[in-house]
């Protein structure tokens, strides 16, 4: 029998988010990536470890973080079972700090946190529709994808090593790194939307259903077959 994803996500209807995920398990790792939403993670049980750009972030239960569209972060392996919430919202669609410690105050009234209240706390923070950011600040946001590094850094009038090394310093990973999540990132949205496995893997650019889904799962830690379906009913717990 395979083993259980210790990711897995939905998207609750009416409380503003795009989409929300569920994380259980030990097997937690997640290399680089980035969202093209704002995210808030918050910690119910267990520890999560986070690296935020170059910054360790340690995630006791009852505590949480914002990570801004477009901010690249992984995660570390932990020993101990987690269970933690994700959410992903469009960029400063929410008050994500106050929504964090407001979410630690009701966690630390009963050590739990249940997901009605959970969803009140989130509607409380939700921000009216002209205080969304634009999404996400990188080249790629701007339309800059370009078919090679190379190509891009001729582009900018610069050397191939120069252009990597300042790309790395801007957005702490290499543009082809850069690009290919936000290969991945495309896929999501389009299966978020309903399109079929081999449909996005042509439309992201993937060579193939089975590229796309060895791609997703590293960097998301879902196959795209689990992560279109979603998790049956509004909430996981």
């Amino acid at each position: 029998m395979p083993l259980r994803s210790a990711f897995r996500y939905w998207r609750p209807a009416g409380m503003g988010l795009i989409e929300a995920g569920l994380v259980q398990g030990r097997d937690v790792a997640l290399p680089s990536h980035f969202h093209e939403e704002d995210q808030i993670t918050f910690v119910l049980a267990g520890r999560r470890l986070l690296v935020i750009g170059e910054e360790l972030t340690v995630l006791e239960p009852g505590h949480g973080v914002v990570i801004l569209a477009g901010t690249p972060h992984h995660s570390l392996f932990e020993p101990e079972e987690v269970l933690c919430i994700n959410l992903y919202a469009a960029p400063g669609s929410f008050a994500g700090g106050e929504l964090v410690s407001d979410l630690g105050r009701s966690w630390r009234k009963k050590r739990d946190l249940r997901w009605a209240d959970l969803a009140d706390i989130v509607e409380g923070h939700r921000r009216l529709v002209g205080a969304v950011r634009s999404p996400v600040p990188s080249p790629l946001a701007r339309g800059e994808a370009w078919p090679s590094v190379g190509e891009a850094a001729a582009h900018a009038g610069m050397s191939r090593e120069g252009f990597s090394r300042k790309f790395r310093r801007l957005y702490g990973i290499p543009p082809h790194a850069l690009w290919h999540l936000a290969k991945l990132n495309d896929a999501r949205r389009l299966l978020r939307a309903g399109h079929s496995i081999a449909t996005v893997a042509a439309e992201a650019g993937f060579a193939d259903q089975s590229h796309l889904g060895r791609c997703f799962r590293r960097a998301f830690g879902v196959t795209p077959g689990r992560y279109k379906a979603g998790l049956p009913g509004s909430h996981p717990f």
